[in-house]
């Protein structure tokens, strides 16, 4: 019953609203939630949107999410809109470009100055957005939209027209050609496996690994092979990793993947998942079933690993894929973790600090708090003889935890909870994240055991930015990195408090004026 109320009490806080949705960092303009949008498709709308901030015409942000639960979409898209500060201070010039693609809806948000007429931005949700997403080609819905608008507000603000490859046709080989309108590069050697007219060389369950450009080393296909073994031994599963060095950006990831997928699949009555990794390119890409990855929490986890994954193949690529397979067989053998109660509790008193008073949060609070307590101590039961586990002490435990795991307990980042069935001889390890604390994820083990410290290499003016180093290391690995980034201008007097110095929007505003379109 416990439980119960407080998964009421929080049901209306564990989704995001448009006030928790930061803006993309300073240099990009466009923020994919999803992880459905191609890799090589946001570098050529932030070039889009870049090149239209660069002429004075206006700012042009883009916002992929998955839903709005609940909320208006209109609503939900004005409030980014004011939230990132879209379009130049003072002239509100700004146009927000919203899909919500589970929900099936889209909006075109303009600023209160703009010149853009919503008859014109009409045209494009019905033209550019609608009827791209109704043959599910996302990726043309947002590049058709954002040369559409792009061209709609250089026109409103007098300004010439972005250059295109029409604009010197027939000057020979040096005309320009505009890097988002360049037909894209092909990778002979993949496109075979990508269009279907070539099966991958799959050997299992000899082998888990299919490696088309011979990447690796034999050991290090060797530790991948052992790794896939693992789950399929135990009959819950099948986990492949496809490993590619591609010299172009087509076929992409998700095409390989799945053609991939379509071939095993249908041989094997187990759960399937592949992990994909371009080592010539910071691409990859997860497939886990649609049974596994069920909501928009799931998508967001997922989303995280893959981008983990590209980070960590600069690094160690071995260690990026082990540390990926050992999100993917969890997901397969037990589900995705769900969110942990950290994040609920601060993202309930941070969307409802407005309207809480103290009673009625910190009961709130203290309902959560003892959910959480009573979920940890519950008494779980083996799945094998649904016999009654026994929660292990700690010098007891430490036996079933490896050295990650044991330096995460010694740092306080992590808590380990081991329970054992001595019937099946089973143990069953569930992890519990600290509420706070200064530790993050270690790209190189994917152990909570990275910390890092800043240095300052220049102070920041009213007049310029400053510099400062930031020395990342690892308690568990010998991961070791540092780099240097700018630091936005102090502000000044005449600056508006609304204006991120983290973003590249300006501090534009909007009443909610424009488009709205389904599909």
């Amino acid at each position: 019953m416990r439980l119960a109320l407080a998964v009421c009490l929080t049901a209306s806080i564990c989704f995001a609203s448009p006030w928790d949705i930061e803006p993309p960092p300073r240099g990009q303009w466009v923020l994919d939630r999803t992880g459905k949008v191609a890799h090589g498709t946001l570098p050529q709308l932030n070039r889009i949107a870049e090149a239209l901030d660069s002429s004075g015409a206006g700012q042009l942000g883009v916002l992929i999410t998955d839903t709005t639960s609940g909320t208006n979409p209109r609503d939900f898209a004005t409030g980014v809109f004011n939230n990132w500060g879209v379009g130049h201070q003072g002239s509100n010039d700004g146009v927000l470009l919203f899909i919500a693609v589970n929900d099936r809806k889209a909006e075109i948000i303009l600023g209160d100055g703009s010149k853009v007429s919503t008859g014109s931005t009409d045209a494009v949700m019905r033209n550019d957005v609608v009827a791209n997403m109704k043959r599910g080609d996302l990726d043309a819905a947002l590049l058709d939209a954002a040369r559409a608008l792009d061209g709609l507000m250089r026109r409103a603000a007098g300004k010439a027209p972005a250059p295109s490859s029409a604009d010197n046709s027939g000057l020979g080989p040096d005309a320009y050609v505009s890097p988002t309108q360049a037909t894209p590069l092909l990778d002979d050697a993949l496109a075979p496996y990508g269009d279907g007219s070539k099966s991958f060389p799959e050997r299992s369950p000899r082998t888990w690994v299919v490696d088309l450009s011979e990447t690796l080393s034999a050991s290090q296909r060797a530790q991948l092979d052992v790794a896939g073994s693992d789950i399929y031994s135990s009959d819950q599963g099948r986990i492949f990793f496809l490993v590619v060095n591609s010299t172009a950006e087509y076929p992409s990831m998700a095409e390989l993947t799945q053609r991939l997928v379509s071939q095993v699949k249908p041989i094997s009555k187990l759960k399937l998942a592949v992990i994909a990794l371009d080592a010539n390119g910071p691409r990859a890409k997860i497939y886990l079933p649609d049974d596994v990855v069920k909501d928009g929490w799931d998508r967001q986890e997922l989303s995280r690993v893959e981008q983990e994954l590209r980070t960590s193949a600069g690094v160690d690529r071995i260690a990026g894929l082990l540390a990926a397979q050992r999100f993917v067989q969890a997901a397969l053998v037990t589900g995705i973790p769900p969110r942990p109660m950290a994040a609920v509790l601060t993202e309930g008193v941070q969307r409802n600090k407005g309207s809480f008073q103290l009673g009625g949060g910190g009961m709130l609070i203290g309902a959560l708090l003892l959910a959480r307590r009573w979920n940890r101590k519950r008494v779980r039961t083996c799945e094998g003889c649904k016999n009654p586990r026994q929660l292990l002490g700690d010098a007891a435990e430490d036996q079933h935890l490896d050295s990650a795991r044991l330096t995460e307990e010694s740092i306080r980042s992590v808590d380990y909870d081991v329970w054992w069935c001595g019937r099946c001889n089973d143990v069953l390890v569930l992890r519990y994240g600290a509420i706070f604390t200064s530790y993050s994820k270690c790209p190189g083990c994917s152990a909570k055991t990275k910390s890092s410290s800043t240095t300052t290499l220049s102070h920041a003016t009213e007049y310029s930015g400053g510099s400062e180093r930031i020395d990342e290391q690892c308690a568990n690995c010998s991961y070791r990195n540092s780099f240097t980034r700018s630091t936005a201008r102090l502000s000044s007097s005449s600056d508006s408090s609304s204006s991120s110095s983290s973003s590249s929007f300006g501090g534009g505003s909007s009443s909610g004026s424009g488009s709205s379109g389904s599909w």
